[in-house]
């Protein structure tokens, strides 16, 4: 069985994804799942000036994996910032006196709902990092992929979904875009990352609270869940 790490986003816990872990460990996915023990209280104590403490649980997690199943790589599936997350851990340049290197180890990197331009005043810092020393899909030995739920538009009057996800939008991808498209959280235009291939799909949103099915939904890995068995998207477009 080939391993697949699992790294949550922004104040989510390992339980959240316990669901979808167990599918993809069935047919057809057939991976062995190891989800990166990061739980809520480690997301709120992670600021964007320092993202170490979870950098280094993803890089023991990958290890982990590796040791378990003897494979030379991994895949790993982001949510939300932890494709940030997971895009560092890829680098070959110091972060704040590390470098994690991880490249070496990784296959695949498949993101949900991750804000790859994001604007908001908690990422922007490290989203920037990654976007000047990592441009776009950095390594060509690596398949990026980028997938963003299309469930909720942005309105200012909108249903209270409709209103939160405009102040989300406003954050992440400027006040050009109150009226976008998106999962509730991240942008359509946000998601798109230069090089990388790109699946939007309807009706996914970024989490339980702005909608189900969210990314972790069985449902709604029925929508997504192609790009695991390797099936070719189109590159990133203009959106």
């Amino acid at each position: 069985m080939r391993p697949l790490v699992l790294i949550g986003g922004y104040l989510t816990g390992p339980g959240d994804f316990a669901g979808l872990a167990a599918t993809l460990e069935q047919p057809p996915y057939g991976y062995r799942v190891f989800v990166a023990p990061i739980g809520r209280l480690r997301w709120a104590l992670t600021r964007d000036w320092d993202f170490r403490p979870v950098l280094e649980i993803l890089r023991a997690t990958v290890a982990r994996a590796l040791e378990e199943t003897r494979a030379d790589t991994v895949d790993i599936l982001a949510h939300s910032v932890g494709g940030t997350v997971a895009r560092m851990y890829l680098g070959e340049q110091p972060y704040l006196g590390q470098v994690y290197g991880g490249r070496r180890y990784v296959r695949t990197l498949v993101m949900l709902g991750t804000p790859h331009h994001s604007q908001e005043y908690w990422t922007r810092r490290s989203v920037g990092f990654v976007n000047r020393t990592y441009p776009g899909a950095f390594y060509d030995d690596v398949r990026y992929v980028s997938v963003i739920g299309r469930a909720i538009q942005g309105h200012p009057r909108g249903t209270l979904r409709q209103r939160m996800a405009r102040k989300s939008y406003i954050m992440v991808s400027g006040a050009e875009h109150e009226r976008a498209w998106g999962d509730g959280i991240t942008t359509l235009h946000c998601a798109a990352l230069q090089g990388a291939e790109y699946l939007v799909v309807d009706g996914v949103s970024h989490s339980p609270l702005h909608g189900r099915p969210w990314y972790g939904d069985q449902m709604a890995l029925a929508r997504w869940g192609r790009v695991l068995r390797k099936e070719a998207l189109t590159e990133t477009p203009v959106v």
